[in-house]
C-alpha cells in the first residue's frame, strides 16, 4: 500500500532534520531502501545509499551549520506512480555558514568562510508502501548559493518564459520541436501541450510564493535543466475534465500548483513535463465573502 499524505510528510520531516547539521546517517538509512540510487547534478549516480554516505558524508559536513526546512507556504509535490510507489518533490532552503572547503569545490561563488549562506534545492524521491526512498535525486546549481540577505534571482530563463506566455509572447521561446509530458494525459508534442494550455482560460502564470526555479547547466550541447514552482490561475474548462480525470464546473475559478520540469537548449525550451497530482492539486478559488 502507497504513503499517505500524513506518512509522506512525516517522512519528509525525518528526512530535513537528519539532512541538517551535524547529518545523522543512522536516522537517514532507516528512511533509504539499501539499494536506493542517489543521483548528485552532474555526477556519476551511487547505485547503493552506503555508496552515497562513503562519497558525499565530507562534503555535506562542509556545510556549516546547516538548518534543512521547506520554505514557508511550500507544499511537497506527491505524484501517484506504478503499484505502491509515489514520486514526490520536497523543496528546501538550506541555510548555512559557508566554509573555506566550499570555496575550494566551489571557486567561482563569490562569498567569505564563515558567511550566511543559503541555497535552494529541490529534493526529488521515489517512495515505497515500505516508507523507503528507492531513487534520490536533490537538484540545485552551485550558482545558486548567495548570501542570506540576498534576493533570489528573478531574471532566470523561467521567469521570463512564464512572463512571455502571460503575455502570449512565449512562442518565440520554444523550440520548433518540444517534448511534453502531462500527468494522467501522458505525453504529446508542442502543438498538443500548446492546445491544452490554451483551454486554460483567462490564465495568469507566477512562481509559488516563497520558492524560485533551479536551472541546472547539463555541460552538453547548452543544454539546462530545471525546475518551475508553478501557480496558474483560470477559469476551467470542462473538456478538462476527461484529460485529467477530475470533476469541475465550467468557468470555476481554479488554482493549480505544478512543479514544471524543463529542458532548455540555446535559450529554447525543448522539453516540459508538468509535475502534479490532478486530484490533489487542482483547486477552486473561494470568492472573498462567498462560504
Amino acid at each position: 500500500m502507497a504513503m499517505s499524505e500524513s506518512d509522506v510528510k512525516a517522512w519528509t520531516e525525518e528526512f530535513l532534520d537528519a539532512m541538517s547539521a551535524p547529518v545523522d546517517w543512522g536516522r537517514l538509512k532507516n528512511l533509504m531502501s539499501k539499494r536506493c540510487t542517489v543521483e548528485m547534478p552532474n555526477e556519476p549516480k551511487c547505485k547503493k545509499f552506503e555508496d552515497y554516505e562513503k562519497k558525499y558524508a565530507e562534503f555535506l559536513g562542509w556545510f556549516k551549520g546547516a538548518k534543512r526546512s521547506m520554505p514557508k507556504g511550500s507544499n511537497i509535490m506527491i505524484v501517484p506512480a506504478k503499484k505502491d510507489e509515489l514520486d514526490v518533490i520536497v523543496p528546501e532552503l538550506c541555510k548555512f555558514n559557508w566554509t573555506k572547503e566550499l570555496g575550494e569545490q566551489y571557486p567561482n561563488v563569490n562569498m567569505a568562510s564563515g558567511e550566511k549562506a543559503k541555497i535552494m534545492i529541490y529534493n526529488r524521491f521515489k517512495l515505497n508502501g515500505k516508507k523507503e526512498a528507492t531513487w534520490y535525486s536533490p537538484f540545485f546549481f552551485h550558482g545558486d548559493f548567495k548570501n542570506q540577505d540576498r534576493a533570489e534571482d528573478d531574471d532566470t530563463f523561467a521567469h521570463k518564459f512564464y512572463q512571455a506566455w502571460n503575455a502570449g509572447a512565449h512562442a518565440d521561446m520554444m523550440g520548433d520541436e518540444v517534448k511534453a509530458e502531462l500527468p494522467v494525459a501522458g505525453k504529446m508534442n508542442k502543438e498538443q501541450m500548446l492546445q491544452v494550455y490554451a483551454t486554460f482560460k483567462e490564465c495568469t502564470r507566477s512562481t509559488v510564493p516563497g520558492l524560485s526555479p533551479v536551472l541546472v547547466p547539463t555541460g552538453k550541447d547548452e543544454v539546462s535543466e530545471g525546475v518551475m514552482p508553478a501557480v496558474y490561475k483560470f477559469k476551467w474548462a470542462a473538456s478538462l475534465n476527461d484529460l485529467f480525470k477530475v470533476e469541475i464546473a465550467e468557468d470555476a475559478d481554479v488554482e493549480l500548483r505544478s512543479f514544471d520540469m524543463l529542458t532548455v537548449k540555446a535559450g529554447k525550451l525543448i522539453g516540459f513535463q508538468a509535475f502534479f497530482d490532478p486530484a490533489a492539486c487542482i483547486k477552486p478559488i473561494k470568492k472573498s465573502g462567498a462560504a
